[in-house]
């Protein structure tokens, strides 16, 4: 009897339909978390939609319609990804694709968990020439916000702003800025869409107040930045490896 029901729950959970409606219910959790965005916000929306496990979306009228959330949707396509390698499992060149394949899916969900406990913005004012270490953050998965002391320091040694011809909106902006560490110190330039990283964190020219004499940036520390490329690395590899022998093979079967 525990047997039956343990082939049955394994066969349920390594089911392709179920990966296909894993895939078919993710673009629709996508789609509604973009139209929540239009009434709050990109980061209200993410924190409802994509990092819960239990959702609402407002139809209007006082009716919300209860979703499983992003977590929840991420739990059980690691699941499925488990149980398919184990139920599935095959030797060889194309099974060694096939595995490589599965475990980075998995570990490109491993991450985006990592990213959620693990991840941390702030924001930073830098009056010019004043140095200071003191990011005000807070963490991606709801906690309070603080003060964080980093064990560098930043100066703003020059802002630079340019302007729409006939008018004062800014065209770009940039900030040059002094990484200080001990008796060491390196220079960055910090321009919209064009960060800077240094000792585990990643600066953006967030904006700027009192005329330019204040540069204000968003910083962002993420120690699991580089698992989803290297997920995405051994997906391209794995499936070299499964598609590759099918071509050889036919190439074979052709010159017969």
């Amino acid at each position: 009897m525990k047997h039956n029901a343990a082939k049955y729950l394994l066969s349920w959970a390594s089911s392709p339909r179920l990966t296909v409606g894993i895939l078919a219910y993710s673009v629709l959790l996508v789609f509604v978390e973009t139209l929540a965005q239009v009434q709050i916000g990109v980061g209200a929306a993410q924190e409802e939609f994509i990092e819960s496990f239990i959702c609402f979306f407002d139809l209007g009228f006082g009716v919300k319609i209860p979703l499983a959330g992003g977590a929840l949707v991420g739990i059980l396509a690691a699941v499925n990804l488990v149980a398919s390698s184990l139920r599935f499992v095959r030797f060889g060149i194309r099974g060694l694709g096939e595995s490589i394949t599965h475990i980075s899916l998995l570990l490109l969900i491993i991450s985006g968990g990592l990213q959620y406990f693990m991840r941390v913005e702030g924001v930073v004012t830098l009056p010019e020439g004043v140095p200071t270490n003191a990011i005000y953050s807070r963490s991606l998965k709801g906690g309070a916000s603080s003060v964080k002391q980093l064990p560098f320091s930043l100066r703003l040694k020059r802002f630079s702003a340019k302007k729409w011809e006939g008018s004062d909106i800014p065209k770009s902006f940039e900030s040059e800025i002094w990484f200080e560490r001990g008796e060491s110190r390196v220079l960055h330039v910090v321009k919209m869409n064009k960060p800077a990283s240094f000792g585990g964190w990643t600066f953006y020219q967030m904006s700027y107040a009192d005329g330019g004499k204040v540069s204000v940036l968003s910083a962002v520390r993420n120690p699991a930045r580089l698992l989803p490329w290297i997920s995405v690395g051994g997906a391209f590899l794995g499936m070299l490896l499964i598609f590759i022998p099918r071509v050889f093979k036919r190439n074979l079967e052709e010159r017969e």
